[in-house]
């Protein structure tokens, strides 16, 4: 049985377009289960946060970042949300924010495991983008897992 570390790792060996095609997918999932507790608008913002509080949780947003987390953004904010923007949005999101603790004590108080898993895999999968995981990442990761 493949641990979480291992699923981790084996996702710094995708390729951006692999992850990428991940993050588009799963978001959809989690967006489906995130549906089942609240309306359209706040599913798509703890997506949103979660994601941004993700890229940044490192201290620093790469292009890989944000070249795999593109298809949340730009379905959440818009066709055409550049590097810039986005970069503006993480710095008023603030992974330290209660709008991030906010966001994550709901997703790991009230959502189910399908739910789960797949913001999970979205993090993961922002965190490899760059093809290696730092503690900070872990750290981060871990605290999703609740």
């Amino acid at each position: 049985m493949q641990t979480l570390m291992d699923i981790l790792n084996e996702m710094t060996t995708k390729s951006k377009s692999e992850l990428r095609s991940m993050v588009d997918n799963l978001a959809c999932t989690a967006l489906e289960g995130l549906q089942n507790n609240m309306d359209f608008k706040d599913a798509c913002y703890c997506i949103l946060t979660t994601v941004l509080a993700t890229v940044s949780a490192d201290g620093y947003f790469s292009s890989d970042e944000y070249y795999v987390a593109l298809p949340v953004i730009e379905a959440i904010c818009g066709e055409g949300c550049t590097y810039d923007q986005t970069l503006q949005l993480i710095k008023n999101t603030g992974i330290d924010s209660a709008k991030v603790r906010n966001a994550m004590d709901y997703l790991i108080d009230h959502t189910d495991s399908t739910t789960k898993s797949a913001i999970f895999l979205i993090c993961g999968a922002l965190c490899a983008a760059d093809k290696s995981l730092n503690d900070k990442e872990l750290s981060w990761l871990n605290q999703l897992v609740g």
